[in-house]
């Protein structure tokens, strides 16, 4: 009995002894340009995963605060002696969601979505403006693996562009598994990162505005010089991007400032040509920042540079700043231009900026990304269809300007299941949903891609459509935005994320590996069918989950197959996704939202209904103003030369092949702007004009019928007259010659076969009045019965005696006449 006491008291020991000690430090410094630096070693919750040697809290600029706050990030400072990156650093300044009330947040939010911020929001507690960290995953190898120098993964968190960080997002096991080096960071958000503190665009990229997008550049810089003293490859750098995280790297894969810091991008549920992933007023947001800080008075100085005035305020007064809020839309965001020289993302985009189409592109989406746009109400019980009118309804002012109305019904119309009359509400929720995915999500991300694939760029695109079993999310809604990220990481295979740990299945560790092995080849190749690092999966489910992936090729994206892969239960590749309610997003919606001409007033785009019940939800003021043109680089250099500047342009890289191209699309104004509509919508089913082709052969195929028609009765009432004809012609009242003796007959015409009909006379020796033919053997066939219009009366009355020439008639012999009349009417 005392040995064990003493046993059980070691253990004690040893298990305290360990926990006082601290993580356990990797063995070697790495040496970068601001000092030496030594990371820890983490192990992994699983037999078949090595250890990686993870580097957190590593400052890759200055801390933004002072005289730094609302600037571009600084290059960072240096240390002495050995800097220990054993803990995270500190999460930007931020306002993340209030859910301390389970009842008031669950009115506005699912409970999937509540689940997952009371576990993510404790990690973001600690907050300074000193925040401009990354971490680190590498392989536990380091740079003596098999497969260093390692490529790269950066992944960019989102959630929203108020708040988030990238320390809750653990990249071991992708680092582990995948033999790549994963970098999560922190940059600046809300007011700090997105502020534009000056009218007009700042040329001289000194003050605020859009610094969050700055800082994730300089990240990228820093990983660009210093990545290879930890066993990367600095030209092999992917950039990932998810949910807001995805529209920041669009806007620095269209950004010429970003070129070579980066060579493959990832976008997953976001795009920089959503709706919510820029706002258009930016100065009345400055305005109202500048009147609540005190750094604007309401009459006067609305078009100076408040920046130097709020680096006099405290932080917390910066957070306490009231934005107005509409639903859908972020209260604060990036604002276009991201940077001079790149004025429009979109028109970038069109005309394939060198940046963009010399980069490989992975694009993914989630079946439901909507879900969290909607309170625990409506994903219990649903609503009904006036409630799904005042959600589009929201959805569409806030997100759209011309003609209201038209975009509305469009919509409706396409997400309405027309052969049921009466839909239950659990249906309409889920249309509504598809329809608010497909609007701010799904068609922007696909039009990146078409836009990336015409120019013959690699892309790739993916729909995760498999949904965990032992999950808050509701199996009928499918997938959820975010639930893909839990697959890329790797979390299926230790159980999940520290933060949120989850009971998986054998085979979702299947897909895990799967996925895993799809990110890691594409970062090291741009090409993700590449050859895995596990071959067999040793413990992962039955030998037919084992195989489940192997033998599929991952075809990539292009303008005429638009083909995707299907990450489901039964992965496969299928075509078009969601193709023609694509084409109404993408080629009708479009269309709708045009301005018109200039004297057609505001009032005609606006909706008709405008009371507040006819919303669910915030929504904006009606403008009465239209819309500013886009500033192009081409009205950019017509105004540069009327001002005087003659700047020197950069020289051109491009080929000459991709030179005449491109002049080829270029030259010219109006022709060009609808010769390149065409190419962006060719290969979309055109709604307008399958419309106009359906009405068409539908009236010509009713003109069709009725000329069948008439020539039908047309024939039918000629052969109808041509019997009655023949029918009179052989009814003529002639005299009958069954009467008249043989010998007084006339003979019948020879060849002439028609046989002698029997006569009815009235009498024999006399004058004979005409007798009415009864043909009953007659070749001829028999008359049709007369129509309704022709009315035949039967009268039956007794004749007047005959005339007598020699003898009476015998006795009791009563002659009748039939007496046949034809009323027409």
């Amino acid at each position: 009995m005392l040995t064990r006491w003493t046993i059980a008291f070691l253990l004690f020991i040893s298990i305290a002894t360990q926990i006082s000690a601290g993580p356990r430090y990797s063995s070697r410094i790495v040496e970068i340009e601001t000092g030496a630096i030594r990371g820890i070693i983490l192990e992994l919750n699983s037999r078949h995963l090595e250890p990686v040697e993870v580097f957190r809290g590593v400052p890759y600029a200055a801390p933004p605060v002072g005289p730094l706050r609302f600037r571009p990030p600084a290059p960072p400072l240096t240390w002495p002696g050995t800097r220990l990156a054993d803990t995270f650093g500190s999460v930007c300044p931020q306002k993340y969601p209030d859910i301390s009330n389970k009842t008031a947040a669950l009115q506005f939010m699912p409970k999937g979505r509540y689940h997952y911020l009371k576990k993510l929001l404790p990690l973001l507690v600690n907050q300074s403006e000193d925040c401009l960290f990354l971490n680190i995953y590498v392989p536990g190898s380091g740079n003596r693996g098999l497969e260093a120098p390692y490529a790269v993964l950066v992944f960019t968190h989102g959630e929203s562009f108020e708040w988030g960080s990238g320390n809750p997002y653990d990249g071991s096991v992708l680092a582990s598994y995948g033999h790549v080096i994963v970098v999560t960071l922190n940059f600046r958000l809300g007011i700090l990162g997105f502020l534009k503190t000056q009218p007009g665009i700042d040329k001289s990229d000194s003050s605020g505005g859009n610094l969050g997008i700055k800082d994730i550049a300089a990240a990228l810089r820093w990983i660009k010089t210093n990545i290879a003293s930890f066993g990367g490859d600095s030209k092999r750098v992917t950039l990932i991007g998810h949910d807001t995280g995805a529209a920041l790297v669009n806007f620095l894969l269209v950004s010429p400032n970003s070129k070579g810091l980066f060579h493959r991008v990832v976008l997953l549920s976001g795009a920089a040509l959503s709706p919510w992933a820029t706002i258009h007023n930016p100065d009345s947001i400055r305005i109202s920042v500048g009147q609540q800080t005190g750094c604007l008075s309401s009459t006067e100085g609305e078009d100076e540079d408040i920046a130097p005035c709020l680096r006099s305020r405290p932080v917390q007064a910066l957070l306490d700043v009231h934005i107005e809020l509409v639903r859908f839309m972020p209260r604060i965001a990036p604002s276009l231009p991201i940077d001079p020289e790149t004025p429009d993302p979109e028109y970038s985009m069109e005309h394939a900026s060198e940046n963009f189409i010399t980069c490989e592109v992975m694009l993914g989406t989630t079946t439901t990304e909507s879900y969290n746009d909607f309170s625990a109400t409506d994903i219990q019980y649903g609503f009904e269809e006036e409630e799904r009118n005042r959600v589009l309804r929201t959805y569409i002012r806030n997100a759209y300007v011309y003609h209201l109305n038209e975009i509305f019904s469009a919509v409706r119309n396409e997400y309405t299941d027309w052969d049921k009359p009466i839909q239950h509400p659990i249906n309409i929720r889920d249309s509504t949903m598809e329809a608010l995915s497909d609007g701010h999500t799904v068609s922007p991300l696909i039009r990146v891609g078409y836009l990336h694939a015409r120019r013959g760029a690699k892309t790739f695109f993916f729909h995760f459509g498999y949904q965990t079993k032992d999950s808050d999310y509701p199996q009928r809604l499918g997938s959820v935005r975010g639930e893909d990220l839990t697959y890329i990481l790797g979390m299926p295979l230790v159980g999940g994320m520290p933060f949120f740990p989850q009971n998986f299945s054998r085979q979702d560790m299947g897909v895990a590996e799967a996925v895993l092995n799809f990110f890691s080849n594409f970062a090291k190749s741009g090409d993700p069918n590449g050859p895995g690092v596990h071959k067999d999966i040793p413990d992962y489910g039955t030998p037919r989950e084992k195989t489940r992936y192997r033998g599929l090729t991952w075809e990539p994206y292009e303008i005429g197959t638009q083909l995707y892969l299907s990450v489901a239960l039964k992965p496969k590749m299928k075509s078009h996704y969601r193709g023609h309610k694509m084409a109404v997003w993408l080629n009708l919606i479009p269309q709708l939202h045009q301005p018109g001409d200039d004297d057609v007033s505001m009032r005609h785009h606006h909706f008709h209904e405008r009371e507040q019940y006819y919303y669910a939800g915030p929504v904006r003021p009606e403008s009465f103003t239209r819309l500013p043109p886009p500033l192009h680089p081409a009205s950019m250099a017509d105004s540069r030369l009327a001002s005087g500047d003659t700047t020197e342009c950069v020289p051109n890289t491009t080929s000459d092949e991709e030179l005449v191209e491109v002049d080829v699309v270029i030259d010219g104004d109006d022709d060009d702007s609808e010769l390149l509509q065409r190419l962006a919508t060719r290969h979309y089913y055109s709604y307008t004009t399958a419309l106009g082709v359906t009405v068409g052969v539908g009236c010509l195929l009713l003109v069709l019928n009725m000329l069948i028609f008439a020539g039908i009765y047309y024939q039918r009432d000629r052969d109808r007259r041509r019997k009655n004809l023949n029918r009179s012609s052989r009814s003529t009242l002639s005299p009958s010659t069954e009467s008249i003796p043989m010998s007084q007959r006339p003979a019948t015409p020879v060849g002439s076969s028609r046989p002698q009909s029997p006569v009815i006379c009235h009498g024999e020796k006399q004058e004979l009045p005409p007798c009415y033919t009864m043909s009953k053997n007659s070749n001829l066939p028999e008359a049709p019965p007369p129509p309704k219009t022709l009315q035949r009366k039967l009268k039956i009355e007794k004749p007047a005696p005959p005339m007598r020439t020699s003898s009476n008639p015998p006795a009791g012999t009563v002659k009748k006449r039939v007496h046949i009349q034809e009323i027409s009417v």
